[in-house]
């Protein structure tokens, strides 16, 4: 994905996306978009290896999608951080409209449900999100929160600052897809309470992203 550096030539960054923990809809196969329901009772188990890589990681800027099972996330994950989160509701989840809480087996039968597996770029769930929204809201995100974050110059620090965004499935498909060269969407899997760091370099004229082993 092409975004214009700062002025002051080569920089590099970390970006850390985070899938939120697992959902009861999670579990029964249910599609999930901004329907905006909790995580299950054993979240604080099942994130419990991630609280423990963020409490050895200070994040210069740290996102969250405003939906309570990203919040919910965060407060896991990340305690001592979670004040400093910005709540964006750019990061969420796509809209499946009318298709939000039913299942493949519920809709496999559906002509424009197959459709829309077939080419969800063309295709919308009714009272849904088109594909073209979807996307434009994050790349609207990735180049404002990459362009306007300058680490402080000046800091006694020589690591590579560090973003994290707390988010979902599809959301991070595609920022994926957007930041590293030949990526595909669907190229990238993350279950609940996954994290997946990418290391961006800046050459003045745009960022490429190159997937790193975390933790």
């Amino acid at each position: 994905m092409e975004i214009e550096a700062g002025p002051s030539g080569m920089q590099s960054r970390e970006l850390i996306l985070i899938r939120h923990g697992t959902t009861a809809w999670n579990l029964e196969k249910r599609y999930l978009g901004h329907s905006d329901i909790g995580l299950l009772p054993g979240a604080e188990q099942e994130l419990s290896s991630q609280r423990e890589q963020f409490s050895n990681i200070t994040c210069e800027a740290l996102y969250c999608s405003d939906l309570l099972r990203c919040q919910q996330t965060l407060t896991h994950i990340a305690p001592s951080q979670a004040g400093q989160a910005k709540l964006d509701p750019r990061l969420r989840e796509i809209d499946f409209g009318q298709w939000e809480g039913l299942t493949y087996d519920q809709l496999k039968d559906n002509p424009q449900y197959r459709d829309w597996i077939d080419a969800p770029q063309e295709v919308t769930p009714p009272s849904g999100e088109p594909w073209t929204a979807f996307t434009a809201r994050i790349d609207s995100f990735l180049k404002e929160s990459l362009m306007s974050f300058s680490p402080i110059l000046h800091s006694r620090s020589l690591n590579v600052p560090k973003i994290a965004v707390i988010t979902h499935g599809g959301v991070i498909r595609y920022m994926v897809s957007r930041l590293i060269p030949d990526q595909g969407f669907w190229d990238t899997q993350v279950i609940p309470g996954q994290a997946i760091k990418i290391r961006l370099d800046g050459d003045g004229d745009n960022w490429v992203g190159t997937r790193l082993t975390f933790p």
